[in-house]
């Protein structure tokens, strides 16, 4: 259970985009902290953003040592906030049987707002 909120907590609070009228916006501050990965969540090519669905979030992997894969955008705001209400329990019996997905993984059912290329860490990889 830990495990599934931390990727909450992960891709909301640290990496979390929302749409706004005028395109996305971010509200994590582990992207805010960084110019580069600032300009990769919101410019690049790179990285998926897919719409915030939060059993999904609770079943995916993150990066702690890279720039994100994944990017979960918010309708709004007030998505965030009402997170705080939700009784988490069923949640985790929901995705309790359903494996974990690696970071740039895309998933069934998943509402992509822009699929990435995967450009970034391909290139990153030893050959």
């Amino acid at each position: 259970m830990l495990a599934e909120l931390a990727r909450v907590y992960w891709y909301t609070v640290e990496f979390g985009l929302v749409n706004q009228p005028d395109g996305l916006r971010i509200y994590g501050s582990g992207i805010l902290s960084s110019s580069a990965e600032t300009r990769l969540a919101l410019e690049d090519s790179s990285p998926h953003r897919v719409r915030f669905a939060l059993p999904r979030v609770m079943r995916t992997r993150y990066r702690i040592d890279d720039f994100q894969e994944v990017y979960f955008v918010l309708d709004n705001l007030t998505q965030l906030l009402d997170l705080a209400q939700i009784d988490f329990m069923p949640l985790y019996g929901q995705v309790a049987g359903l494996p974990a997905l690696d970071p740039g993984e895309l998933a069934t059912g998943d509402q992509i707002i822009r699929q990435g290329t995967g450009a970034y860490h391909r290139g990153r990889q030893a050959p």
